[in-house]
């Protein structure tokens, strides 16, 4: 029996695990390497998050992490609008009145600090939860096959099971861990925060949070945040040292200066910037299976068993929809450990496997596409992806609109888009003459780099 729970890691799916688990009235030990979050929102762009390098990064919360908060955790969506968090209706196309049967749909951009900021109040709030911050979790302790807890500095937190939210360097997973399968995402992202003058309307985005720049031979874009804050962000190749100036503070500035659909944003006089650029390389889309002898009652959720590439926005909804589906698992089996691990697994290996295969996929072919651009070869023009083209032609066609948004919201599988239904629908908008409009009108690679070699510092 289950009365006792460890959770090892508190960002977004450690958080979300240990309030669902805690309300359903497990005794739950929440453990977290790094410090406390401010008492503030107005200090938490300096809170530092060693152990969580990606939230110093852009984020996307999709409509699949915004159904979850709705129906699972109410107070804590409530809470997020109440601290600055503006959401976008993605229920029909923009000037489009949505049908009354329409799916309910939004999403959200954020700081990522905002999110686990307003998911710490509620855990502060939460009866039956005690939080260890400055802890490192170093191994599961298991006896006879069984969970017994977790080692963390000089002790053992005694826990009839483990909930492995570490993330994807988790130091636990490794010793249950049957293969692993790795790919590379094929980029390196430059980013850099800031927060739109006091009296500065906000400028438009399109269709979603952010303003799209690039595609051929490198990315980027700008995310509307909270609290009139937003974040620009470069990807580019590993190898391309072109870009690679990106790292630069200035070259950065030139960059992003160089991107006219950033201009009503970055002009002077509309916004300061609040962090310095900072960057993520390393990155692989990575896939866990564990082996079959791992003792029941050690539950990993989150980037411990997949990640995948931070520009598609999907973690922070799988690590929310990871402790969602274990809060489900363990109502129904808390005490039977064996049935919740295994109703992981299959959960995992079903809805979160998919989406795995789907990001290697489009990170192969954009990097192809990208480093044919860059070695100057030519490259055949390719098609926009169906999941863009859909969600485009869907400004005309409401239900296309709504099966697109779906599936880029992680509100349905990778292959939702390929039925005879989609397919006619897409050949009646396109037989009207419609034309995809440009997602990115420039810079070109060329213009970008000339940019870059134009600036001296």
């Amino acid at each position: 029996m289950v009365s006792r729970i460890a959770v090892a890691g508190g960002g977004i799916a450690g958080l979300s695990a240990a309030l669902l688990l805690a309300r359903q009235g497990y005794a739950v030990d929440l453990v977290e390497r790094d410090g406390p979050p401010p008492e503030d929102l107005a200090g938490i762009q300096e809170w530092q998050r060693p152990g969580a390098p990606q939230v110093r990064h852009p984020h996307m919360f999709l409509g699949l992490f915004r159904h979850l908060l709705c129906t699972r955790l109410p107070d804590v969506h409530a809470d997020l609008i109440a601290h600055g968090v503006d959401e976008v209706d993605m229920t029909a196309p923009p000037g489009v009145e949505a049908p009354a049967d329409a799916t309910d749909l939004a999403g959200f951009g954020s700081r990522r600090a905002t999110v686990e900021w307003v998911l710490h109040r509620a855990v502060r709030k939460q009866a039956g939860v005690r939080v260890h911050h400055g802890l490192s979790v170093r191994e599961v302790v298991a006896d006879r096959g069984r969970v017994r807890g977790v080692r963390v500095d000089g002790a053992v937190i005694e826990a009839d099971a483990v909930v492995d939210a570490t993330g994807r360097r988790s130091p636990l997973v490794g010793a249950f861990t049957k293969e692993v399968e790795e790919s590379p995402c094929g980029n390196v992202y430059h980013s850099r925060f800031y927060r739109l003058l006091d009296g500065v309307p906000k400028p438009p985005t399109f269709l979603v949070p952010v303003v799209f720049a690039g595609g051929e031979g490198f990315g980027g874009g700008l995310y509307a945040h909270d609290n009139r804050t937003f974040a620009v962000v470069f990807a580019r190749l590993p190898e391309d040292e072109a870009l690679g100036r990106l790292r630069e503070t200035g070259a950065f500035e030139a960059a992003a200066k160089a991107v006219a659909q950033f201009e009503p944003w970055l002009r002077p006089g509309n916004a300061e910037a609040i962090g310095e650029v900072v960057p993520m390389a390393g990155l692989t889309n990575m896939w866990r299976e564990l082996s079959p002898d791992a003792p029941p009652g050690y539950l990993p959720i989150g980037d411990v068993l997949c990640t995948t590439d931070p520009i598609l926005g999907r973690g922070a909804s799988f690590a929310l929809a990871g402790a969602a589906r274990l809060g489900d698992l363990m109502s129904r089996h808390g005490a039977d450990p064996e049935a919740v691990s295994a109703g992981l697994r299959a959960y995992a290996r079903h809805e979160v496997r998919p989406w795995y295969e789907d990001g290697v996929h489009d990170d192969v072919e954009r990097t192809r596409s990208w480093r044919a651009t860059v070695q100057g070869r030519p490259e055949p023009p390719a098609g926009l992806p169906l999941s863009v083209l859909a969600a485009l032609a869907g400004q005309q066609d409401q239900r296309l609109w709504e099966l697109a948004q779906l599936r880029a919201n992680l509100m349905a599988p990778p292959d939702s888009l390929g039925t005879s239904e989609v397919r006619e629908r897409l050949d009646s908008v396109l037989a009207t003459g419609w034309e995809p409009p440009v997602l990115s009108p420039g810079p070109s690679y060329t213009e970008l780099t000339d940019a870059l070699a134009a600036h001296s510092g």
